[in-house]
């Protein structure tokens, strides 16, 4: 999977909130590993779905949700050949503070924010906290089109949420702050590749990026990913070229370079293999 570090603004500036609706596979078979300053909450309309929180899988049903705490690496992937329909909410946690940050914030956003206290990711409809936190949801997805003139009921409901999730809070232990650390050093290297995906980067390089040994980053890169560093950053890039090609701005030649492909050749057998058509067949059906 690919990991990207998102800066897209979602909500206003002032109101930093958005509910997105999603379809797995019609809209897209997925969102790749990524991380951002919001939390999230993935919510399940209709369907089955799985979502990854940090190197841990879960299988959503009807109903069902995960909560994603700020800086979380995760994905959103659809399971074997089932449908979903499904809702993502995001919000700041200063949207939930006061002036320097208030009471609430520093009880219990901070620590949350900061990862030192851990929430339940997997939140089952049939669960007590997803009983508690339903009428909140519903009511956020039913005012996902009037976001502009329900600003306090929404603050409100997101005030209800977390205050159930935080009574499920517990402490980030040693092994868990071990791989969050682990985690965040792993992200300078998959920023750096979002950065530099047309360049050369070796194994070593990018052990360096994150105050590894080539030996130790590569043994953990597979451990948090799945996959190896080679075959992430060809992927990455093979992802790039699908993109640059169906933009239509750009040759087959220019793609490849443009992604770090230095042999035309190899490049479309790379490509083959991830898509299964040639680079210029995916070009025309796209």
């Amino acid at each position: 999977m690919l990991a990207v570090h998102e800066t897209k603004t979602h909500g206003r500036f002032s109101f930093p909130y958005a509910i997105y609706g999603g379809l797995l596979p019609e809209s897209l078979s997925g969102f790749p590993l990524h991380w951002h300053d919001e939390a999230e909450i993935i919510f399940v309309n209709k369907g089955s779905m799985t979502v990854t929180v940090q190197n841990d899988d879960y299988v959503l049903n009807k109903g069902d949700a995960v909560f994603v705490q700020p800086q979380t690496i995760h994905a959103i992937n659809q399971l074997d050949n089932n449908h979903a329909d499904y809702f993502t909410i995001l919000f700041r946690f200063s949207l939930l503070s006061v002036g320097n940050g208030g009471l609430c914030y520093q009880k219990y956003l901070e620590p949350i924010y900061m990862q030192r206290m851990l929430t339940p990711r997997y939140i089952s409809q049939d669960g007590e906290l997803g009983k508690q936190i339903a009428p909140y949801l519903h009511q956020l997805i039913d005012l996902r089109g009037n976001t502009n003139e329900n600003e306090l009921l929404i603050k409100s409901c997101l005030y209800g949420i977390m205050h159930y999730i935080c009574l499920s809070v517990t402490p980030a232990n040693n092994e868990e702050q071990y791989v969050i650390t682990l985690h965040d050093k792993l992200k300078k290297t998959l920023e750096y590749i979002q950065n530099n995906y047309g360049e050369n980067i070796s194994v070593k390089q990018a052990a360096t990026i994150s105050n590894f040994s080539a030996s130790h980053f590569s043994k953990i890169f597979r451990q948090l990913t799945g996959t190896s560093f080679t075959q992430y950053l060809k992927n990455y890039r093979l992802e790039i070229a699908s993109e640059k090609l169906c933009s239509g701005e750009y040759s087959i030649s220019e793609t490849a370079f443009a992604c770090g492909f230095n042999n035309l050749s190899y490049f479309t057998r790379a490509f083959f293999d991830k898509y299964k058509v040639t680079p210029s067949e995916y070009k025309s059906i796209k």
